[in-house]
């Protein structure tokens, strides 16, 4: 059983993104994200004023770093999750943006 706090939000936060999931996602009075259970890193961050951008959050050269990919529904799921496996080996090649 969890008790505190991070160990309850931590288990709500992760799911399997979907374009209903997405879609259905209510505001509350702060942003917050979702990760995605099948790639590590992918996230849909829900701002207050109910707008949603696809976020990838990794370490590049030691630091940690958050790339936004696009607003939804301009991208879809499958293709910010396709977007998000490209954006590591962009880094090996050498061009971090």
């Amino acid at each position: 059983m969890s008790t505190g706090k991070t160990g309850d939000s931590s288990s709500r936060n992760r799911e399997k993104l979907s374009e209903k999931l997405v879609q259905a996602a209510e505001t509350r009075p702060r942003p917050r994200q979702i990760f995605d259970t099948e790639v590590l890193g992918l996230s849909i961050c829900i701002y207050l004023s109910g707008s949603r951008s696809f976020m990838f959050d990794s370490r590049v050269a030691g630091r940690q770093r958050r790339f936004t990919i696009g607003r939804w529904p301009e991208w879809s799921v499958a293709a910010a999750r396709d977007r998000a496996k490209a954006l590591p080996a962009t880094w090996t090649a050498g061009r971090i943006p």
